[in-house]
């Protein structure tokens, strides 16, 4: 493992340490505990019926359990053959958390766990490759933070998201769940085949990429919003995965507000990766959503390349209307367009339709898209376009 890899991680351990030591001062040495007895329900209050699982201390402070799971049928045909199962959905996978959020004078703390359920994910299948229908290990982790709310900015450490993390997926039409803005996470592991049905080795994957930030054990920094304007900043090492010596750095802008009948989110995010014993990686990735709130449309793009490597455009077309009394349906449509994804000189292109029917009553989401994919690239070779159907269901708590 490299120097800087060996530092990183040791003075990010100690942050979450420190982090740990300040909520045990201030949270800790006034135990609060819930026992057997009716008095128990005068220290806790507990949820209502119909309302999230977050309980209320006399410190002021509040324990939310959440979650959600989401099985999706998945089914790919790549020109030759039909591959199809129940899989967990990549694009919002079930998981399990819980957020711990107390005063401390001026400041506020949050302290945050989540992780994945382990169940078999839609990114992993392939034509070759159906994994175990449940197999957790720690990559499944997906946050494991101490956070402090000052008004100098938000301080926070430990597992979680660094500062371009998201910046690329951001979408108003919340059909994200039946299509992300690339298609990784839904059919990132089957292969393109050829003119003759073969597979050819090139995955979805491979050539779709929001180049977006990710998760990673990090210290990170927000500044206060200023006139809706929040800047960010983060370092991190991947934790999870000992191959991975890279030192991640990033810095983000957003900007939220409104402007007439819209509500408009913006991100952009420089990223680079500082790599031991391979070229190090640069990115710059943004998207921005546009929603019009007297009739639901929204406008949402996105786009982003590597230094030296591919780049690709994005836009999605949505609709949320309240057509059903159960739930808000909403629709969407759209076009994804990558270049020099794998060899210089390749197209990737993308497009697809989705839909999504809320029931609010049953913390249900019943959804599903459809995604049409071609790749072409100038080593003489010929791939077949193939199609991707999600159809699913996400219960959430």
């Amino acid at each position: 493992m490299g120097a800087k890899a060996v530092i990183g991680r040791t003075f990010l351990s100690g942050a979450i340490t420190a982090a740990a030591l300040v909520a045990g001062t201030g949270v800790w040495a006034q135990p609060v505990t819930l026992n057997d007895t009716d008095e128990g329900e005068e220290i806790i209050t507990l949820p209502k019926d119909g309302e999230k699982l977050t309980y209320g201390y006399p410190s002021g402070g509040t324990f939310t359990v959440y979650g959600q799971f989401n099985p999706v049928y998945q089914s790919f045909d790549d020109g030759q053959n039909t591959t199809s199962g129940l899989v967990d959905n990549g694009n919002w996978n079930s998981r399990v958390g819980f957020r711990y959020v107390v005063p401390l004078g001026e400041t506020t703390m949050r302290l945050r766990f989540e992780t994945g359920l382990g169940l078999r994910n839609s990114a992993s299948v392939s034509q070759l490759r159906t994994p175990e229908a449940w197999r957790f290990n720690r990559n499944f982790l997906r946050w494991f933070e101490a956070a402090f709310d000052t008004s100098y900015g938000t301080f926070s450490f430990g597992q979680g998201s660094l500062a371009s993390d998201g910046v690329a997926g951001m979408d108003e039409s919340f059909t994200f769940v039946a299509g992300a803005t690339d298609s990784s996470d839904g059919f990132g592991s089957f292969q393109f085949t050829d003119r003759d049905g073969n597979l050819t080795g090139v995955s979805v994957g491979s050539v779709n990429s929001a180049i977006n930030g990710a998760r990673r054990f990090r210290a990170r920094y927000d500044t206060p919003s200023f006139s809706g304007f929040v800047f960010s900043t983060s370092y991190g090492v991947n934790v999870l995965n000992q191959n991975d010596e890279a030192d991640y750095y990033d810095i983000a802008m957003r900007w939220n507000g409104e402007v007439g009948e819209f509500t408009i989110q913006t991100a952009v995010a420089y990223g680079w990766e500082d790599e031991p014993v391979a070229a190090d990686r640069e990115r710059l990735s943004g998207s921005a959503t546009f929603l019009h709130n007297p009739t639901g449309l929204s406008l949402n793009v996105s786009a982003g390349s590597l230094k030296d490597g591919p780049e690709y455009a994005w836009v999605r077309a949505g609709w949320r209307n309240d057509f059903l009394a159960s739930g808000t349906t909403s629709l969407s449509v759209d076009y994804y367009l990558g270049e020099d994804f794998r060899t210089a000189g390749s197209e990737t292109e993308n497009y697809g339709f989705y839909a999504v029917q809320s029931f609010d009553d049953l913390s249900l989401d019943i959804y599903t898209g459809i995604r049409r994919f071609n790749f072409s690239d100038l080593t003489g070779q010929t791939y077949q376009g193939a199609t991707g159907i999600l159809v699913g269901a996400r219960w959430f708590f």
